[in-house]
């Protein structure tokens, strides 16, 4: 409990005193005004009621025997109003019986007094009600400072959302040579660490998805910094082959983020699928970042695996794969980050896991993109229920025309 000065109490606290018998009344005020409270006076509860409409009281000290509106009624009257309600209420009285006492309570007064009192326990009874008070104001103060706080930050974070979207221009980017295509896009928070990319050169057109480490601001960081390098890297550099791309791309992250293996350092990176479709031979090269690559034909799918390694420091750092698949019309490209299948679910509250996102494209792959799309956003939500999002979800899917 947080001790209170005479000080304090004199410049900061009201007291309410609440009796038909002026006696009382006197006694009472003059030991409170002696020991610095402010005090005011009403002499029924009409008078308490208006007193309270008037003024703002750190406590109330309230008798039980008055004519008209007796004690019980003036507290519940104070209590069913949601801006009084908070006032402690003390109550000050020569009934003593189980019955009042627990009515009182019930009706939300937080002490009881017997006259005739004792001035040194009326005292502490009533300094540790302000004492709780004066804690209660000061949190709901930092609530409302902490609220304020978060509505500057969602703010912050919304254009941030804004600004990545506009950066990476999701959704706009897949070029004509691929009409038929699904992108399912779910953000654990407002901003995302996953994010799609591509670049198309006549007959070749370039695809990745890349999952950054994190998510939320820090992710959103990490795509903005993937994305700058992906682009200078295919654009500038005129890398396209993509094992060659996520080698350059490593050893950029490493290089931007100072990432040489000590243990204080940043060591973040991403994992990446990254696709080259070359529609004149009707070939796809696939390399990865522990991201996959599925491949459904003729009713069967094909996990192409990536490299068990991130694009960024990893202990063991080797060249990552690269490797090339013969295309056949109606093929069904599925490129996906791990938030759908580390997701927890279902009603054991277990991970959705590769096996079963395996399964559930097959099942679906000759839908519509638009249908696929559906289910597979269906099927993500009913299997997390009321579980929390653990990550951001990317699926990206595409038909060979």
């Amino acid at each position: 409990m947080e001790e209170i000065s005479k000080n304090e109490i004199k410049t900061e606290f009201s007291v309410l005193i609440v009796d038909d018998n002026p006696k009382n009344l006197q006694v009472v005020g003059n030991f409170l005004q002696n020991e610095g409270f402010k005090v005011e006076f009403a002499v029924d509860g009409i008078s308490a009621l208006e007193w309270v409409n008037q003024q703002s009281f750190d406590l109330i000290l309230l008798d039980i025997m008055m004519p008209e509106m007796d004690g019980f009624e003036v507290c519940k009257s104070i209590k069913s109003d949601p801006e009084k309600q908070h006032i402690p209420i003390i109550f000050l009285t020569s009934k003593t019986e189980t019955e009042s006492i627990v009515k009182g309570f019930e009706l939300g007064a937080v002490d009881y007094i017997s006259k005739p009192f004792n001035k040194n326990e009326l005292l502490a009874r009533i300094s540790t009600q302000v004492a709780l008070k004066k804690s209660r104001d000061k949190i709901n103060q930092y609530l409302k400072e902490l609220e304020y706080k978060n509505k500057l930050i969602t703010y912050s974070i919304n254009y941030a959302q804004y600004l990545q979207n506009a950066v990476l221009n999701t959704n706009e980017n897949i070029s004509e040579k691929l009409p038929e295509y699904l992108y399912l896009y779910k953000p654990k928070d407002i901003v995302s660490g996953d994010f799609y990319w591509s670049y198309s050169m006549g007959d070749l057109q370039l695809l990745a998805l890349m999952d950054s480490t994190g998510h939320g601001v820090p992710g959103a960081l990490m795509s903005i910094l993937g994305l700058t390098l992906l682009n200078e890297t295919v654009k500038k550099e005129q890398i396209i082959q993509p094992n060659e791309i996520l080698n350059r791309l490593r050893n950029k992250i490493i290089e931007a983020l100072g990432s040489k293996g000590v243990s204080h350092e940043v060591r973040d990176g991403m994992d990446a699928a990254v696709i080259l479709l070359d529609f004149r031979n009707n070939t796809l090269q696939f390399s990865g970042a522990n991201n996959p690559l599925y491949l459904v034909r003729d009713h069967e799918l094909i996990k192409y695996k990536g490299d068990r390694m991130p694009v960024g420091y990893y202990e063991r750092m080797t060249g990552f794969t690269n490797r090339e698949i013969r295309l056949r019309k109606g093929d069904m490209i599925y490129l996906s980050s791990d938030g759908f299948a580390d997701q927890f679910g279902g009603k054991e509250g277990k991970r959705f896991k590769s096996g079963s996102l395996s399964k559930l494209l097959l099942d679906i792959h000759q839908k519509s993109m638009k249908e696929q799309q559906e289910i597979l956003s269906q099927t993500f939500e009913e299997w997390k229920g009321g579980l929390e999002q653990i990550d951001d979800v990317t699926v990206l899917g595409i038909r060979i025309k």
